[in-house]
């Protein structure tokens, strides 16, 4: 009994610490792989055709989210966005600020091994994005 409940501990924490892991700084195999893992919501989109930047899209079963992951000439991750419908928002601002630490109304930062992030807010007409980056 003692070593179920062991084992289930690790796994629950092996999935949270899955969830906060951010995919900055990764190489885009390891991406690709993870988001398949552990964001079963969303779906790899391939729309585009004629591809001028060098990313990964995915969008959720209800389209009310879009995430790009912007990879540079090496293949690291270096900027994710999330594109949202404001429907999302609340469930959104909730996830970043369990994770992170509030700077103003549109920024958050937090630590990831000895990186710093940033998380940004960015407020359109009809959608809003959230966008992670390494603090510069």
């Amino acid at each position: 009994m003692k070593r179920l409940l062991l084992i289930s501990g690790i796994i629950a924490l092996s999935i949270a610490m899955a969830e906060a892991q951010t995919l900055i700084g990764l190489p885009k195999e390891e991406v690709a792989e993870l988001v398949k893992k552990n964001h079963r919501d969303f779906r790899k989109d391939a729309s585009v055709i004629k591809q001028r930047f060098n990313y990964l899209k995915y969008v959720n079963g209800l389209r009310t989210k879009t995430w790009i992951l912007y990879f540079n000439d090496g293949d690291t991750c270096m900027t994710s966005k999330m594109v949202c419908d404001y429907g999302e928002l609340d469930d959104v601002l909730e996830d970043v600020n369990k994770k992170c630490s509030q700077v103003n109304d549109s920024l958050w930062t937090y630590q990831s091994g000895p990186a710093t992030l940033q998380v940004e807010l960015i407020r359109q007409e009809w959608y809003f994005t959230i966008r992670e980056t390494m603090k510069e």
